[in-house]
Formats: structure tokens, sequence, C-alpha cells
């Protein structure tokens, strides 16, 4: 709860608000990895109409509405990095983030890691 503290000074009241405190965003989330070497068409463009390449991840409807994330922000996953939210993930998908990988077999090698924290940056 914010405190409002007023002082009387000289008759006159001086109203002190609190500093803003920086605000922290993060879920524990599942993080895979996907590539875009076929598919369905449009090949390799994301869900903000950009081309794919690695640095971008595809995060679950869920996450884009608590985390209040857009395309362009910026999230630190715990242990594997920054990245840029470019793309989302088919409806259906609870907690989870995809890294793009220019590779079907860099994306495989890479697994599933669970509990990963994802915080959304300022």
């Amino acid at each position: 709860m914010k405190k409002l503290a007023i002082f009387c000074l000289l008759g006159l009241a001086v109203l002190v608000f609190p500093q803003p405190t920086k605000s922290v965003t993060m879920s524990i989330v599942t993080v895979t990895a996907y590539s875009y070497s076929g598919g369905r068409p449009p090949h390799g463009i994301t869900a903000s109409g950009r081309k794919v390449k690695e640095g971008m991840v595809a995060v679950s409807r869920d996450l884009e509405r608590s985390l209040k994330l857009d395309f362009g922000d910026r999230v630190l996953l715990h242990g594997l990095g920054v990245f840029e939210v470019q793309d989302r993930m088919a409806a259906g998908q609870r907690k989870k983030v995809d890294l793009f990988m220019q590779s079907d077999s860099k994306a495989r090698r890479f697994g599933v890691k669970r509990h990963i924290v994802l915080v959304k940056l300022a």
C-alpha cells in the first residue's frame, strides 16, 4: 500500500509522494525450440510480420496477456539470455516459450527446458 506523507511547514501543507519502484513481471515457463525448414507458408514470417531470426521467441498467449507482452518487447530467460518477442504460439499452449533456431537439428538438440524464469525487461 502506498503511503502519503503530509508535512505542515509554516502553515503550508507539503505533499510527499513515495518514489515509484521498478516492477518486475515474471513467470515460470517451459522452453522449447523451433525452426522453419519447411512447414506451411509463409515460411519464416512471424506473427508480427517480421522475418524470423535467432534471438526471437514465440510466447504462449496466456503469457502474452499475463505479462502484458507486445511484439518487440525483450524478455530474459534465466540461464539462456535476452530475447525479443516477435511471434506467438498456437492457441492452447500454456506457460510456454519457443526459441527460434536456424536448423531442425539444433532445435531438437535443445530439447525441453523446464522451470526457466521468464522476466519482461523494461
